[in-house]
């Protein structure tokens, strides 16, 4: 991995935490990106229903904002909800387009929603509009997001977002030298 690098990077959204998200997790690896931020389809459901679905549009986001706009590193951040035992689960994927094709992916921290938030989202809403409506504000998902609401604050969206990415940047510096 190189220190102090500069490195033209595209991210497949213009949500200002997941933006943060990036330049939080370039600074992790010692690098000075020139960040894009570009609208790229998900390919999924506006609201992802497992972790599959969240990955497959966290993919699809990091490959889109690379094809759109010919970056070393296209990335995609993709937050969902998945059923468990236990209940509904925020769960957050990242991925990193590079090279010839190649694709590099990072999980993240997951909680356990209210039942509440978790009886809305099965009726079909959107957890960043249900997350607006239960806190009273607006524009939660480019702030703090459903994760620094359920937190007090200890984690925000940002951090949730920059933590997978670091995954995903590990890996992709692993195989490449970019």
């Amino acid at each position: 991995m190189r220190n102090e690098a500069t490195i033209r990077v595209a991210l497949g959204s213009t949500n200002r935490a997941k933006r943060g998200a990036v330049e939080q997790a370039l600074t992790a690896f010692g690098l000075m990106g020139e960040i894009e931020s570009v609208e790229v389809p998900s390919g999924v459901r506006a609201q992802p229903f497992s972790d599959e679905e969240t990955l497959r549009g966290a993919v699809q986001r990091a490959r889109g904002a690379r094809e759109s706009t010919g970056a070393t590193l296209g990335i995609g951040l993709e937050g969902g909800v998945e059923e468990t035992a236990h209940g509904m689960m925020l769960v957050n994927w990242a991925a990193v387009a590079y090279g010839d094709g190649q694709v590099a992916v990072g999980g993240g921290l997951r909680i356990l929603l209210p039942d509440e938030i978790a009886a809305e989202l099965r009726e079909g809403k959107e957890l960043g509009d249900v997350m607006d409506a239960w806190m009273g504000k607006t524009g939660l998902r480019h702030a703090e997001g459903a994760i620094g609401v359920l937190t007090g604050g200890r984690i925000t969206r940002s951090a949730m977002f920059r933590d997978a990415l670091i995954c995903a940047l590990a890996a992709a510096f692993r195989d490449s030298a970019f």
